[in-house]
């Protein structure tokens, strides 16, 4: 009779049960501090916009196992989410019939839940949870099911509407909250990140670097993006110029090939790359500003090692014609000052300087954190794309 009121109750076993607010704040709590594991089983899966906001973004991320178990025969999955799911390479989906278990293993947490990942199930009904502690056995159970199910390929355009008004419907009275979810784009900027990262280590791993490079100063990020920048403008072929949409298909064996054969032919003469490594050293010794009077003559010194400005020229006049030194300076400090840096805190920026867009920001952060941060633009998404990376 009390449980409704109860949101947290712990057990001499150190069980705890959570209902109410407290159930879906602290699923969503677990998920966006995930290191390795995202483990969900549900037969039921709402519409992407409410799952983003029970579980958040971090599932999207290359380095967290991404598993979603779910019975697309008696239960569903929404097409919209099954689709966002898939597009993180990450990602595995499959189906168990007759699945009714609602599990979410996150690292070394789980809850064992009557929550299906619907949007009525966290907000609109009286659900319960069990956070509990014998991870082992459901570790064990989940891989079992796991292993019997099969991988999904297509899922139905829509589940029938007696299944969704019964489970998902979108006319329903709200008893809880869920969580804001505002942080896709930096999520997405994050993923982009990893893959690059990812794919870095492979050229690295493969290829042993162009040691004139190494020897001239290059960053591993600023060899791959003169390596994507070769297959963009500089081959003859301009191989991966047709894939700013596509996503060639590659198996792992074809990736290694393909990075070998473009890798040998890509030429490097000593010091042919020396003004990249100048822009980059320029920059670093010119931010941050002094806020209170930064020198109009160095904002322009910045904007002529900004590549992307090259172009699309007729920006950078208007950026220093149309933007106050100070509000420029400020935003660049903010950006490359901040602890971390996300596509939302690019987002911010680009909005108080006028003429000032998302690749010149990524270039700018690229540049300044060369070692940290890669140059996330048109060649090297394409470039990835190239090579079979969903981006």
């Amino acid at each position: 009779m009390l449980l409704e009121a109860i949101t947290t109750v712990k057990y001499k076993r150190m069980n705890t049960i959570l209902s109410g607010q407290s159930l879906v704040d602290m699923l969503r709590e677990h998920c966006d501090q995930a290191k390795e594991r995202i483990w969900i089983a549900s037969p039921y899966i709402g519409t992407f916009k409410d799952v983003q906001k029970i579980i958040g973004g971090n599932w999207m991320r290359s380095h967290i196992d991404f598993r979603v178990l779910t019975d697309v025969e008696s239960g569903f999955i929404r097409c919209d989410t099954y689709a966002q799911f898939k597009e993180s390479p990450n990602t595995e989906i499959r189906s168990l019939l007759s699945l009714h278990a609602k599990i979410y293993l996150i690292d070394d947490w789980c809850l064992l839940t009557s929550a299906n990942l619907t949007g009525m199930a966290f907000s609109a009904r009286h659900e319960v949870g069990q956070v509990v502690s014998g991870l082992e056995q459901v570790v064990k159970l989940f891989d079992q099911w796991w292993r019997k199910a099969q991988a999904v390929s297509s899922v139905p355009k829509s589940p029938s509407k007696t299944i969704t008004d019964k489970e998902d419907s979108n006319k329903y009275k709200v008893l809880y909250k869920l969580p804001k979810y505002t942080s896709g784009a930096s999520d997405q900027f994050l993923k982009k990140c990893d893959q690059f990262k990812e794919f870095a280590s492979l050229y690295e791993s493969i290829t042993g670097r162009n040691q004139q490079m190494v020897r001239d100063g290059f960053t591993l990020y600023e060899e791959v993006d003169y390596f994507f920048n070769f297959l963009y403008h500089d081959h003859p072929d301009m191989p991966s110029k047709g894939y700013n949409k596509v996503v060639r298909s590659l198996t792992s064996r074809e990736v290694k090939q393909e990075i070998r054969r473009y890798f040998k032919i890509m030429s490097y003469e000593p010091g042919s790359g020396m003004w990249r490594l100048e822009r980059r050293d320029r920059i670093q010794e010119i931010l941050p500003f002094e806020i209170q009077s930064p020198k109009k003559k160095e904002i322009r010194e910045v904007l002529d090692c900004l590549h992307c400005l090259h172009s699309y020229g007729w920006n950078k006049p208007n950026i220093l014609a149309e933007n106050d030194p100070r509000t420029i300076a400020k935003a660049w400090n903010r950006l490359i000052q901040a602890p971390s840096i996300n596509s939302q805190l690019i987002e911010e920026v680009i909005g108080e300087i006028k003429y000032f867009g998302r690749s010149s920001a990524c270039e700018l952060i690229a540049w300044y954190y060369p070692e940290k941060y890669p140059m996330i633009n048109r060649n090297s998404e394409s470039g990835m794309r190239f090579f079979g990376y969903t981006i």
